[in-house]
């Protein structure tokens, strides 16, 4: 409600966007004009046939992430071969002399690594949720003083460790392999370095551990098994036990890593199947696992095999039929009941 000057009274009001009028519904005057529309930025598409929307304006929204919220002012000079014309001393060339002196250098570095942490997590079609945390993980080094960000493979490999870390928090199963693919050339090393930085630094911001728990494991490693057994075809009866193996690998101390555990147990559930059976160069590329690695892993358990596969899957003397003559003859492994 507004005074209208013609109706000498409080009238309903509209206001039309397009011109910025504040108009009187009564008498159709003119009350104020300029208004400033302060509702969120929208960016105009040519393949945007709404037209409902008025999606003129154009701007990308603040990043509550940068010091800047991410507004500023960038000076672009023209090229080089274009300058024939332009004097040398010309203002623009000083406005933009002094605004690369002022300019955040480590805000765009940050911005860099955002960019980057996008492009990773697009190619590896993940939720904007892990984008946001891992942007959040990498935002805490530029406010450490200590632990700058630097540009070049060390900013990569801190991009790749801390979507990795950000997976892993929201229970999403991402292993380190498959993120160096969308790394440009990082090495695994590297991503491992910069895992541990990460997780050093939020042991000390946070003030708790944030190592990787049993529980954790366990989900995981449940997810992989969804995704590996996709990969393989395998039915539902030998998905239920892998799973159900899984979980009572944990009871035991079998010194390896998850997915290397996780793909001796498919191994050892295939070669007992009574349908179609998985071939160990089938599950080492499903697994990314090498069949050596999967070999030894196997090895390992089949000491424990019978306690670990359900009963209702395979009976102890099936167990030992069938995995005996292969893992067995590997390093003459005895089966403990």
């Amino acid at each position: 409600m507004e005074i209208c000057l013609d109706c000498k009274k409080s009238t309903e009001t509209v206001i039309d966007l397009r011109t910025g009028d504040t108009i009187c519904t009564e008498c159709s005057l003119v009350i104020s004009d300029h208004y400033i529309h302060d509702c969120q930025e929208w960016r105009t598409f040519a393949n945007d046939d709404n037209s409902d929307r008025d999606p003129n304006r154009v701007g990308d929204p603040t990043n509550p992430l940068l010091k800047s919220g991410g507004i500023g002012t960038i000076i672009e000079t023209r090229k080089e071969n274009t300058l024939s014309s332009v004097p040398k001393n010309n203002d623009i060339f000083g406005l933009s002399r002094a605004h690369n002196l002022v300019r955040n250098k480590e805000e765009d570095v940050f911005k860099k690594a955002c960019n980057e942490i996008k492009r990773m997590t697009e190619d590896l079609d993940l939720i904007s949720g892990v984008e946001f945390r891992a942007c959040e993980i990498v935002s805490k080094f530029d406010v450490d003083k200590s632990k700058k960000l630097r540009r070049g493979k060390q900013l990569t490999a801190l991009c790749a460790a801390s979507v990795s870390t950000a997976c892993r928090e929201l229970k999403l199963s991402r292993t380190l392999k498959e993120i160096s693919t969308v790394a440009n050339g990082v090495s695994l090393k590297d991503i491992n370095k910069a895992s541990m930085g990460i997780k050093r630094l939020l042991r000390s911001d946070q003030d708790e551990d944030v190592s990787d728990a049993p529980p954790q494991v366990i989900l995981k490693t449940g997810e992989l098994v969804r995704r590996f057994c996709s990969k393989l075809d395998l039915s539902e009866k030998e998905r239920k036990a892998i799973r159900e193996a899984v979980e009572m690998a944990e009871n035991f101390d079998i010194r390896r890593n998850p997915k290397s555990v996780l793909a001796a147990i498919i191994f050892m559930i295939c070669q007992l199947s009574q349908t179609k059976q998985r071939h160990i160069s089938d599950i080492a590329l499903a697994s990314e696992v090498v069949e050596n690695t999967i070999k030894k892993s196997a090895n390992d358990m089949y000491p424990y095999a019978s306690k670990i596969i359900p009963k209702w899957y395979a009976s102890e003397e099936h167990i030992i039929n069938k995995l005996g003559g292969n893992i067995g003859s590997w390093d003459g492994a005895k089966l403990t009941v």
